[in-house]
């Protein structure tokens, strides 16, 4: 083979290999051709399926859309406009200003407006409801919502695309709500309205019962007619409660209660209801018992009358389904912050107390926790309104109880802190004392042994007074002394004919403990007990107690000396004008009155008061609120009137007096120019009080 042709053969071979890299890289690229091709076309398939896709979600909400060229104020809109304006789609506006003309006069500012915040970036989108005027004339409610999709080289929109929606059935339907809820609002306001006539209706007549009956009272009556009088007083006044709780109960039905704020003590709201629940609880034999925390701050701020109330509920219902045993009533430290305290209270009872079943329907309105023989009674309210309260004051309740056991309803409130208030800390007179607890009951001794623990006393418990002067004598032989020994009655009495003091006994200071209305046997009286204190007890009473009992010395605390009152033949006769137009109560108030040495004149309305005002010298004014012709109020303003005219005139006092107790109804009565304010059925001492306040 010749060279050449070798060469040749080098070449063609060299060429082959070329072609065939060449052919292997072709079918690469075919490859890979068609790989994209089926890619496309499946991109193709996804794109048709999501625009059918959108096309019918379009269709089925029957939405449409709108395209708006900025920069040419071209407008293109799908068919769905055409069919929402109920026009053909070749008629419908081509121009953003053209659709403009179609939007309610009324509506187009606001549209405007919100599409210029959108326009500068104040909203991320464009949101607008209004109205378009439809091919047949009328108005339809659309809603609109849009977005800048494209902006120019400047950064100034240049297209936006969105929706217009088909309102119409919501705006009708959200105007039959509001066309119901003026009405829910109008009858609400009749209810109110109904609320407070009924209120001077009943508590009208009321007064007259109580305010003559406490008339009867100073009369010279027999045992037998004053027994009767204490019952028509007593039936009066659960009358009362009945028709308050009704009350109480309409108000939060119409969500017309509303809590005051005042700054006030927890010993007070709980002396005050002791003022009530132990005489109740002494008539069935039943013990109260209290324990307050020390840890609590001297004054909270809330609602004073609100917490009593509650508070009356659990307690009076505690009275009610107990036989036997006692009523404890708690009040704990739970915490606090810079604004507020919780503080919560326990309300126990060794009552009848709640099935299971009946635990479920507690707090439900009408419905009774007693037996269904009704042996108990009550209007099944009380435990609804109970819990309603202590919701508003920011709380929670709970309950315990065990059938034929008893019950505890647990429940706190979250109180306003007011300053400088922190609790006391443990006064060094008593702090470090070494106390002997003699006492049967479990229950009393322990909450005897909380308060002087938390007097930083060392306390030591014993169930018989026998054990208790063993220990004393014990400690005294030792030179470990007690210092003070506090002993029940009951346990006094058990161990009165087996007593024998000693030595020690003599030394220790002695402070005796019994219920109210028990009486104290001789030879107990004979055991040289320097302090006697009676159960229930507040916590300061029994620091005053032990501090007299160790000192032998009688204290009293500063806050409590009360000013010396002027004695009642000393206080000044007042000229008092009485505008009231139901008879009774004018019987009663003058009467009344009289007998305290006052002189009345009467005004049958509020306009007679206000011209008897003109006329003559009065002191005070009591002014009752409901009166024909013109009532108290107007009457309060036209007499604030007419001493605005005369500055040398002084101002004279009025005093309110309605059926109406609500916080609306008080401020009403001090905006019109009402000094006092005092309610139906009066109390004398109210009224007294007010009294004593002219000079």
């Amino acid at each position: 083979m010749s060279e050449d042709l070798k060469k040749r053969i080098q070449e063609l071979e060299s060429e082959l290999k070329v072609v065939r890299l060449a052919s292997m890289q072709w079918e690469e690229i075919q490859r890979t051709y068609q790989k994209s091709n089926d890619r496309l076309q499946e991109v193709f398939g996804e794109l048709n399926q999501v625009s059918e896709r959108l096309t019918m979600a379009f269709e089925a909400s029957q939405l449409a859309w709108w395209d708006w060229d900025f920069k040419s104020g071209k407008l293109d809109c799908s068919e769905n406009m055409a069919l929402l304006l109920g026009l053909k789609k070749e008629f419908l506006p081509a121009t953003f200003s053209a659709f403009l003309e179609l939007i309610h006069h009324e509506d187009a500012p606001e549209v405007k407006a919100n599409l210029e915040r959108h326009l500068n970036g104040a909203t991320d989108y464009f949101e607008s409801e209004y109205r378009l005027k439809t091919s047949s004339g009328e108005w339809k409610w659309v809603f609109d919502k849009g977005k800048i999709l494209e902006k120019d080289i400047l950064g100034k929109p240049s297209r936006l695309l969105g929706v217009t929606m088909d309102v119409e059935r919501k705006k009708v339907h959200e105007k039959k709500l509001l066309t119901e809820f003026e009405k829910a609002d109008e009858a609400n306001r009749a209810k109110s309205s109904f609320l407070s006539t009924m209120a001077h209706e009943i508590f009208t007549p009321l007064s007259g019962v109580v305010g003559m009956a406490e008339i009867l009272k100073q009369s010279e009556l027999s045992p037998e007619q004053m027994e009767y009088l204490e019952i028509i007083v007593d039936s009066a006044t659960n009358l009362l409660s009945v028709f308050n709780t009704i009350m109480d109960f309409l108000k939060i039905e119409a969500d017309q209660i509303e809590l005051t704020s005042s700054f006030f003590s927890i010993y007070d709201v709980i002396e005050e209801l002791l003022s009530v629940i132990v005489p109740e609880a002494a008539e069935k034999g039943l013990e109260v018992i209290t324990f307050i925390d020390p840890n609590i701050p001297t004054q909270v701020k809330g609602d004073p009358a609100r917490l009593t109330q509650v508070l009356r509920v659990f307690a009076d219902n505690g009275v009610k389904f107990t036989e036997n045993g006692e009523i404890t009533i708690e009040a704990h430290f739970l915490s606090w912050d810079e604004d507020n305290v919780n503080i919560q209270f326990r309300v126990t009872d060794t009552g009848i107390g709640i099935s299971e079943e009946a635990m479920k329907r507690i707090f439900t309105s009408f419905t009774r926790i007693s037996p269904s023989t009704g042996k108990y009674g009550g209007s099944g309210l009380g435990l609804a309104i109970a819990r309603h309260l202590i919701s508003k004051m920011k709380g929670e309740v709970n309950v315990e109880s065990t059938p034929s056991k008893g019950s505890s309803f647990i429940f706190n409130v979250i109180l306003e802190k007011a300053p400088g208030s922190e609790p006391p800390a443990a006064d060094p007179k008593i702090k470090g004392l070494k106390v002997i607890v003699i006492d049967p009951s479990s229950v009393n001794a322990k909450v005897l042994m909380d308060y002087l623990g938390r007097l930083d006393c060392d306390v030591e418990h014993f169930i018989t007074l026998t054990d208790g002067l063993q220990e004393i004598s014990h400690r005294n032989k030792i030179n470990k002394p007690a210092d003070l020994v506090i002993v029940d009655l009951e346990a006094a009495k058990l161990a009165q004919g087996s007593f024998t003091p000693n030595p020690a006994w003599a030394k220790i200071g002695k402070l005796l403990l019994h219920y109210q209305g028990s009486s104290i046997p001789d030879k107990i009286s004979e055991m040289g007990f320097g302090c006697v204190l009676k159960r229930p007890f507040l916590p300061e009473e029994l620091w005053f107690s032990v501090y007299n009992t160790i000192t032998n010395k009688i204290i009293r605390p500063v806050a409590e000396v009360p000013a010396k009152p002027l004695p009642r033949t000393e206080t000044r006769k007042l000229m008092i004008l009485l505008a009231e137009d139901n008879l009774i109560n004018q019987k009663v108030a003058t009467v009344t009155l009289s007998k305290l040495g006052h002189h009345i004149d009467v005004a049958e309305n509020g306009k007679i008061a206000v011209d008897m005002f003109k006329k003559n010298q009065y002191d005070l004014i009591i002014m009752d609120i409901f009166m024909p012709e013109m009532d108290g109020l107007q009457a309060s303003r036209e007499i604030r009137l007419i001493e605005q005219s005369d500055p040398s005139k002084k101002a004279i006092h009025i005093c309110a007096i309605t059926a109406n107790a609500d916080k609306d109804d008080e401020e009403k009565c001090f905006e019109a120019g009402v000094n006092s304010y005092i309610t139906k059925p009066f109390k004398l001492e109210e009224l007294i009080e007010i009294l004593d306040s002219i000079r």
